[in-house]
């Protein structure tokens, strides 16, 4: 029998191919353009000073496709030429650019090998240790061997003429035809800094990429010459003119954005498997029973469209798929595969080691990053953590993902596979574990497009984390004051529990399609199986649309001590509402979730079953808050509200939280950040979260832990 290791080995089986990179292609080829039609400016020439060097640049995410990308950019630029870049060539010079660009020649260079050289007077000069390099590399390219470092000095003085002029006569090319330099791994000054002696600025400090972009800004003086560079990982920071103090460098940042469902179809149809025969991937992994559109969704949820762990995951099923001789049969077969912790861990392994190994200070950020993914709060470029500190940069450094929005605007991503690995580092919090759980359970985007969304979000995880303190709190101490099944019930929960986002449960069978993604969605006469199979014993659920047919959050709880089950439904009506809810609010609210419960579910069950509906309003109307006396209530079994037209049914419960009380849950200055953060736009994509209201939230859930 094969071992772990055997069975979900990560072995290269297939040829790749690049998809999805339209746009990167697109906007490089505009900024090399830029470059192209303004050199003179940076050669003094012209007495305009308006342009500022742009250098196409793509920081550090491991697997994000920049190596990748840079090495086949010019084969995209042929790719797309009459497509995707037609646009652009519109006018006469552009398409003379672009034309004379898809005749380039591509000279790759890896700044690992970056190191001192000799002669002894220049041993710690950046500079020359630079341009050796690109000799060298030049040679390695073209199979030729390379003078020694004192004999190319010689040969090569250290001015950018005479080394571009070199590594043409290398490369073969004329003197006309455009290079194309992709300088990889830049990130090696993070350690590599210290080899070389370098400027210090005002205040004494070193700014190793100030020295390397220098040296770049002089190579771009010469013609035809153009670069791209990739392979960041720390300290450099999001805002260029903090990072370089060069007004004439600007760096733009290629989004590389994770593949999408469509973009994924595509790769598995088009990267063939290394044999003689070169099948194509997905006909080795997709039997007929077991479509390719429904492979890229499975791959899509667990990887997240991130390219390098898209393809080691793909390298992994197809060594399974190998082995056995047989493909998947179904997605349900295909996602028990992937779920697999060994395939997890084994598949995540490399890519999630630089989050694990975060010196204390920068992992404290871990817990907002994680709110940010699963709320999908965008964020910009610019976004401070601290006033030397940058989120973009905290991305990068722990290794995470951005999924860009636009060229300021980001969302944070986190791939599932990687979840397995984290909740088990002992180092996790329990607030950081109902995150990752809620992240690992199901797809959650589309969810929180609105004010009230975000709304059940934050109230559901303080129910989580309050429900499963060891710690007494008022709002236990209130539950069990109001409802006598409450107080049975011997809280807190054994375990911390994700919060799960269920389908929607709907009046129809009718499928909805929101950002092009279909959903399911139940009939009401679906809602005991929902209970029943869903429902899952201390998991808290919120459904993913609101709907005529369910609560905003769900869970149910079983005495540890008592033969007590409670499913508890919470209605979360925010205080948007001017004039605030009233009975008939609370009245829809309880018929659309006790009255289905007790016919469906509790009126055939033990008596030990019970249900409870919690009305979280933060602006009551003045007639429900008179009647209430401005106290929170529990109205219990066979009670009637809103003038007798409700009664509530057997072994039920309905509790209104007053406005004071339900500030245990969300307190009015988060409620107040949320009424701005959705004021600005009619756009869900744009809201302006900001950090500050993200840290207060972050802050209620840890008062809990």
């Amino acid at each position: 029998m094969a071992s772990l290791d055997e069975k979900w080995e990560a072995v290269d089986n297939f040829k790749s191919i690049v998809v999805d990179r339209e746009r990167d292609v697109v906007r490089v080829t505009k900024e090399l353009y830029d470059l192209h039609s303004n050199r003179e400016q940076l050669r003094g020439v012209t007495s305009s000073c308006n342009y500022r060097l742009t250098i196409p640049f793509a920081p550090h995410l491991f697997g994000s496709g920049k190596t990748t990308f840079a090495r086949t950019y010019l084969e995209l630029v042929q790719r797309f030429g009459e497509t995707f870049l037609s646009k652009f060539a519109s006018d006469p010079s552009r398409r003379a650019f672009l034309e004379n660009l898809k005749k380039a020649s591509l000279l790759y260079v890896d700044l690992k090998e970056l190191e001192p050289t000799v002669p002894i007077e220049f041993f710690r000069n950046l500079k020359w240790a630079v341009y050796y390099l690109l000799y060298r590399s030049a040679c390695n390219q073209m199979g030729l061997p390379f003078m020694k470092p004192d004999e190319a000095y010689r040969h090569i003085p250290p001015y950018p003429s005479f080394l571009i002029a070199e590594l043409r006569k290398t490369l073969g090319i004329p003197s006309d035809q455009y290079l194309l330099l992709a300088i990889d791994e830049v990130g090696v000054f993070d350690t590599k800094a210290t080899f070389f002696e370098l400027e210090k600025n005002d205040k004494g400090v070193v700014r190793p990429y100030n020295d390397f972009f220098g040296i770049i800004s002089q190579l771009c003086k010469e013609p035809d010459l153009f670069f791209i560079v990739v392979g960041k990982s720390k300290g450099l920071s999001i805002n260029n003119d903090v990072a370089f103090g060069l007004s004439r460098v600007i760096l733009h940042f290629i989004s590389l954005s994770p593949l999408d469902a469509s973009s994924i179809v595509e790769f598995l149809q088009k990267s063939l498997l290394e044999t003689p025969t070169q099948v194509p991937v997905c006909n080795v992994l997709c039997s007929s029973s077991f479509s390719v559109n429904e492979l890229a969704d499975s791959l899509l949820e667990c990887t997240g469209g991130v390219p390098g762990l898209l393809t080691r995951l793909v390298n992994m099923l197809l060594n399974y798929v190998v082995m056995r001789n047989k493909p998947f049969i179904s997605k349900e077969e295909c996602l028990t595969c992937m779920n697999d912790y060994d395939f997890r861990r084994i598949c995540a392994e490399p890519f999630v080691e630089r989050i694990l190994n975060l010196d204390e200070d920068r992992r404290s950020v871990f817990d907002l990053l994680l709110m940010m993914a699963l709320y999908r709060i965008p964020s910009k470029v610019d976004d401070r953590l601290t006033s030397e500190s940058f989120l973009y940069d905290a991305v990068t450094e722990m290794g995470l993902y951005r999924y860009p929005i636009d060229e300021n605007t980001f969302q944070v991503l986190i791939p599932k596979v990687f979840v397995v690995i984290f909740k088990n580092d002992p180092s996790i919090s329990s607030l950081e574990k109902i995150l990752l759980g809620s992240l690992d359970v199901e797809p959650v985007d589309c969810f929180f497009y609105s004010k009230c969304r975000v709304f059940e979000g934050i109230v559901a995880l303080r129910l989580v984390l309050m429900l499963s303190s060891k710690n007494r709190n008022e709002l236990r101490d209130l539950l069990c004051q109001l409802s006598p099944i409450w107080k049975q019930m011997k809280l807190p929960i054994s375990t911390i529990s994700p919060i799960h986002y269920i389908k929607s449960v709907v009046s129809s069978r009718e499928t909805r399609s929101e950002s092009n993604k279909s959903r399911r969605t139940f009939a009401n006469t679906e809602w005991n199986k929902i209970i029943r199979e869903t429902l899952y014993l201390e998991t808290i659920y919120i459904p993913l649309d609101a709907t005529s047919h369910s609560p905003d959050i769900i869970f149910q709880l079983q005495s540890p001590v008592e033969p007590k089950v409670l499913t508890v439904g919470v209605a979360c009506k925010g205080r948007w509402k001017s004039e605030g809810i009233g009975w008939s609010d609370i009245i829809d609210e309880a018929k659309k979730f006790l009255d289905p419960v007790y016919d469906q579910v509790l009126s055939s069950a033990m008596d030990y079953h019970h249900c409870m509906l919690i009305i979280v309003s933060t602006k009551l109307s003045l007639n429900v808050s008179n009647e209430l006396g401005n106290q929170s209530r529990c109205y219990s079994s066979g009670m009637f509200i809103g003038n007798d037209s409700f009664k509530v049914p057997d072994n039920c419960e309905l509790v209104i939280l007053c406005e004071r009380d339900v500030q245990m849950l969300i307190d009015d200055e988060i409620l107040n950040g949320l009424e701005r953060a959705f004021h600005v736009s009619h756009n869900p994509t744009f809201w302006d979260f900001g950090l500050d209201l993200l840290d207060r939230i972050r802050n209620s859930f840890l008062s809990w832990q």
